[in-house]
């Protein structure tokens, strides 16, 4: 398809959106792991852990979910892949993306299908 090379320059509009397609799906990820690590404040707070053992699991978290986090959005990544990818584990729902980008997506999208 015209346009959609993956060589080829990504217009600006098309960068902006899958921008903002992978931020809301960064934004979710990290919404799912920072509630999982509020249950050990909770925790913490009700005393069934110490302080030392809190900063133990914030680390955790920080060397674990926070890093994988990071780098699945970071790094120079292709948008279209990571878009693709978000869209395929169901981050990102395929009827929410503008018509114009999901050309833009199609060799993402189906390699993530052939490859699931």
């Amino acid at each position: 398809m015209a346009g959609t090379s993956e060589r080829a320059e990504l217009p600006k509009a098309i960068k902006r959106a899958l921008r903002e397609l992978a931020g809301r799906a960064h934004e979710t990820l990290l919404r799912r792991a920072l509630t999982d690590l509020r249950r050990e404040f909770d925790a913490w707070e009700r005393s069934e852990i110490d302080a030392f053992e809190l900063t133990e699991r914030v680390h955790k978290f920080h060397q674990g979910p926070a890093q994988e986090i990071y780098l699945r959005f970071s790094w120079g990544i292709d948008l279209r892949l990571v878009v693709g990818y978000c869209v395929h584990v169901g981050l990102i729902e395929k009827e929410s993306i503008p018509a114009e980008v999901v050309p833009y997506l199609e060799t993402a999208l189906l390699f993530y299908r052939e490859n699931s």
